[in-house]
């Protein structure tokens, strides 16, 4: 990089033209001169060339006179080398003294000849060409003529070593319309000049080659040249803007002390994107900049670019001490040592600066600090959140257990509040501790917590639809209302009161009942929110099981069992809990003894040596594997998991309201099978069917149904030996049932044998995702429904597996079908004319399209919506006429919209 700091000292005899500052430049007295002979009268804040004179006259490069600078006045050649020659920094290589003689043709003024002649000796003009030029226009002296915006160009970017930039660019065309214009040999210049963004076209069209330049052109010219060609004038630094206030500024130099100016009113402010001054608080900390000053005070400030060079650090604050200055934080779970000076800017939450003393351990903190410093300085500190310690209550809305957090909407202001629960909470509930943490709260719970160092550590459970807790089976009472228990982790004996309809489970085994516990089973109690146990799930044992055992031995005294599973031999004993059954009915030990005969087979189920149930079986249930029928031979997947074979003649088909043959039965399908009295062939399979319906009305004293089937044609079953579910799939009795509801029922052959109750949402689509549909609904809520499983639209009629013919808006009902595919049937509404409401009755009345019509009164309910567009309304803002669509579904009135 050039520098001028030794300007040559001898030209103070020679004449000083206006155009050119030939002052010396030694020291801040100079540049105060320079910065008093910036104030010219000619040329105000709003000049568009104001920021470019400005700078150029605080480096020495250009000068007024008398307080004006006359920036639209024109530049002679040789002013314009002069200028650049004291741009480029090369003041010093001219030699004033030295004798230069041009051709009597190539006439210059003698102060300028030794630029001229260094000019030449850069290779910044060609001696050729230029004596050429001269010799061939003689009305005026060569270094008087003015100079053109071509010929200025091309020397600008000559001066700037961008000259193999014009020599790519030459045979590309100029821009402007003008460009016939162009001298030979210059088009590459312009072009450079213009892609260099030093100059621009006089209008958007044109670019004038021939026009001359004036001084303000010329100044902004070379300072925007300044950018590809940087020259450091003496006062003037480039760094790094570190620190700022209205009255002063710090800049960072890298290898020296850090630079401290202060600012006035007289300072220039700018920006390297605009020609605009700005004030002091528009620029930008951390980036580079340019001062020019005058001691300690900053005459010219131009801000270079916006890149900050800083870094963020987001962490939890750790401690600090002062004594050191220095602070650690933990990000990422890696402790990092901060260093902060007095400078350092810390504020809370609330954006209020406080002390940096004042950080309070485990609060969440955003550190900002620069990266150009070897030891980086903090700029400042942020607290995006300090611990919280509170107590609350409020209503569980949500539960993440991968987070171990639970959302909450609190009780008194009706906010979501997130919070993260610790490893070491305690979860209470009715006074003794839940096992198993968070997976013990659930969504619609009413709790209370406490809150210390942002992380719940304890919660009272209020009200709950289910809690779990774990124990060891001792007893259960003779009617089955009450079990005992051994709490887990405790010695003394509990009881709880059992549930009407309690869901036994134990791996393994099907249709279990409180009577197939056993002593010292390791049980997990779920309890509803009435404190009885409603489900029991034995966790420490399963129940093994052997399709088509042949009994070897079986000993009455002994009660000592050895049936043969191939050829592998299994020994249990029979007790007075092992469930024993004979075509479905439960008989005793003492009536099945003589059953237990040599070569019988049987279905047992066991643990250890222990038989927990033994069926006589002349039927099989399960899922087609295979069916052979060259070697007459069909293969079952049992519920339990294990897999059963068995031989057939012939084998019947028995199907719901069709004829099948063998033929007809797939893979997959769930079948019965029912052997002969010897046990040892299928002689008849019933399938199972699954079909959906509606209630219409429940006799639950003579436990009747009558059920409306897809054709709208009824009929009526007797119940009593159903198995009748929830829609969680929990067994219910016939009193939960209600005309309306919406079920699957399930027949073996031609026999219903259960039913299955199926949640229906009625609502309207509200968004569509490339994964899911999202449908509110009436009662407020929204459900989601993946795209991922298997779907079914039924839309105006048509049948299709894609969601893509669903808009926002459209009402539908959701629900499962008989397969337990996702059924959703987009419900078009009826389009009516309002004519009148009645409160009384609550009756809506339409107009008749017709005489034939008497569909035009409905029955309003309070879960009748009544809308326009997405926006609720009264009834009683409908007026006669209006155009109206009716949302029915199975009878019911759910919404109202008026169009418009």
């Amino acid at each position: 990089m050039h520098n001028i700091n030794k300007w040559y000292k001898g030209i103070s005899s020679l004449v000083i033209f206006s155009v050119i500052s030939s002052f010396t430049l030694t020291g801040g007295a100079v540049f105060a001169d320079s910065a008093a002979a910036t104030k010219f009268n000619d040329v105000p804040a709003s000049h568009w060339a104001q920021k470019h004179i400005t700078k150029l006259a605080l480096q020495g490069i250009v000068k007024g006179n008398n307080g004006v600078f006359k920036p639209s006045d024109n530049v002679s050649r040789q002013e314009a080398v002069t200028m650049v020659i004291r741009f480029m920094g090369m003041e010093d290589e001219v030699k004033p003294d030295q004798a230069v003689v041009f051709s009597n043709s190539f006439k210059v003024n003698d102060y300028f000849k030794p630029y001229i002649a260094l000019a030449f000796q850069k290779g910044l003009l060609d001696r050729s060409d230029e004596f050429k030029e001269a010799e061939a226009d003689q009305t005026a002296d060569w270094g008087a003529k003015k100079a053109s915006r071509e010929w200025i160009t091309k020397l600008v970017v000559k001066a700037i070593g961008k000259e193999s930039v014009a020599a790519g660019m030459a045979s590309t065309q100029v821009a402007f319309s003008d460009r016939s214009t162009v001298s030979q040999g210059y088009a590459g210049y312009v072009n450079a000049a213009v892609s260099l963004k030093l100059v621009n076209g006089v209008t958007a069209d044109k670019f004038e080659p021939k026009g001359a330049i004036t001084r303000a052109s010329m100044a902004t010219l070379l300072s925007r040249a300044e950018s590809q060609f940087p020259v450091s004038f003496s006062g003037q630094e480039n760094g790094i803007l570190s620190a700022k206030t209205n009255v002063a500024l710090e800049v960072y130099r890298q290898g020296k002390s850090d630079l401290k100016l202060t600012l006035s009113p007289d300072t220039n402010v700018y920006r390297f994107d605009s020609d605009k001054p700005l004030s002091p608080e528009q620029l930008t900390p951390n980036t580079n900049v340019m001062v020019i000053a005058d001691g300690d005070k900053a005459l010219y400030v131009e801000q270079l670019d916006d890149s900050q060079q800083v870094e963020k650090l987001t962490g939890t604050f750790d401690r600090i001490v002062p004594a050191e200055n220095k602070l650690w934080v933990w990000v990422k779970d890696n402790p990092v040592s901060v260093i902060y000076d007095s400078s350092v800017t810390v504020k809370d939450g609330s954006g209020s600066v406080i002390p940096v003393t004042s950080l309070v351990k485990d609060s969440k903190v955003e550190i900002t600090r620069d990266t150009y410093r070897e030891t980086p300085r903090v700029q400042s500190i942020t607290v995006q959140s300090a611990p919280v310690n509170k107590t609350g209550t409020g209503t569980v809305k949500n539960v993440d257990t991968a987070t171990s957090s639970i959302t909450v909407t609190d009780s008194a202001s009706n906010a979501e509040e997130h919070l993260n629960i610790s490893p070491q909470a305690v979860i209470l509930w009715q006074g003794s501790i839940l096992q198993g943490g968070i997976t013990q709260i659930r969504t619609g719970d009413s709790l209370s917590y406490e809150i210390q160092d942002s992380v719940v550590t304890r919660i009272t459970v209020q009200q709950t639809s289910a809690k779990t807790i774990k124990g060891e089976f001792y007893s259960a009472s003779s009617d089955g209302k009450t079990i005992q228990y051994i709490r887990d982790g405790g010695t003394q004996l509990d009881a709880k009161f059992v549930a009407d309809t309690t869901q036994v489970t134990i791996e393994g085994l099907t249709s279990t009942a409180l009577t197939d516990l056993v002593k010292g089973d390791v049980l997990e109690l779920t309890l509803n929110d009435q404190d009885k146990v409603s489900a029991i799930k034995v966790v420490n044992r399963k129940v093994e099981y052997v399709n088509g055992a042949v009994i070897v031995s079986y000993d009455p005294e002994l009660k000592a069992l050895v049936v043969k599973n191939g050829s592998k031999l299994i020994p249990v004993y029979l007790t007075d809990d092992t469930k024993i059954e004979m075509n479905g009915a439960v008989i005793n030990l003492f009536n099945a003894a003589p059953l237990l005969i040599k070569d019988r087979k049987i279905t047992i189920g066991y643990t250890d040596d222990k038989a927990v149930s033994v069926q006589f079986v002349y039927k099989y249930t399960g899922s087609v594997v295979s069916i052979n029928q060259t070697s007459r031979q069909l293969n079952l997947m049992m519920a339990g998991g294990s897999s059963f074979t068995i031989g057939f003649d012939s084998l019947a088909v028995d199907a719901l309201g069709k004829t099948m043959t063998i033929s007809d039965v797939k893979p997959g399908d769930t079948v019965t099978v029912l052997l002969n009295a010897s046990q040892d062939k299928a002689v008849n399979l019933q399938l199972h069917t699954t079909k959906q319906v509606e209630v219409v009305s429940v006799d639950v004293n003579s436990k009747k149904i009558q059920l409306k089937n897809s054709d709208q044609s009824t009929a009526d079953w007797a119940a009593s030996d159903w198995s009748i579910y929830n829609e969680k799939e929990e067994l219910v009795t016939i009193n939960a049932l209600a005309a309306g509801q919406v079920g699957n029922i399930t027949f073996v052959g031609n026999q219903p044998t259960s039913f299955k109750k199926v949640a229906v949402t009625t609502g309207r689509v509200a968004a569509i995702a490339a994964d899911k549909v999202t449908v509110a609904n009436t009662g407020g809520g929204s459900i989601d429904i993946p795209l991922g499983s298997a779907i079914m639209v039924v839309k105006n009629g048509v049948s299709g597996t894609s969601a893509a013919v669903l808009q926002a808006g459209d009402r539908v009902e959701v629900r499962k079908d008989a397969t337990d595919q996702t059924l959703i049937t987009v419900n078009s509404g009826i389009a009516k004319t309002f004519w009148k409401f009645d409160s009384a009755t609550s009756l809506l009345s339409v107009k008749r399209s017709s005489l034939a019509d008497t569909n035009f009164t409905y029955k309003v309910t309070s879960m009748t919506k009544v809308w326009q567009g997405d926006t609720a309304i009264s009834l009683t803002d409908l007026k006669e006429g209006d155009s109206i669509t009716l949302y029915i579904n199975q009878g019911e009135l759910l919404e109202i919209v008026r169009k418009g």
